[in-house]
């Protein structure tokens, strides 16, 4: 994924453990349905200070929403944060 992240994204891309991906899933899903939409995905992004394009960030969903049901789950959430 073509991605510009950061220090402070890169930073959250290792967290010391799952429960801390769980947080930061929850605190990315605003209305509460364990699903993370692409505006909720665009406010993660701009909330890491993220140098991205519109278009880059909806590729970027593209590719983390793996099973391609409009939404990130957050299975989808911890593989984008634990793969290199």
């Amino acid at each position: 994924m073509a991605m510009n992240k950061s220090t402070e994204a890169e930073a959250l891309r290792h967290p010391a453990s799952v429960q801390e991906l769980r947080r930061e899933f929850a605190m990315a899903d605003l209305d509460n349905d364990n699903r993370i939409d692409l505006e909720e995905f665009k406010r993660l992004l701009e909330g890491l200070r993220a140098d991205m394009s519109e278009h880059e960030m909806r590729i970027g969903f593209q590719e983390i929403d793996t099973d391609r049901d409009g939404a990130i789950d957050r299975e989808e959430f911890i593989q984008w944060w634990t793969s290199d």
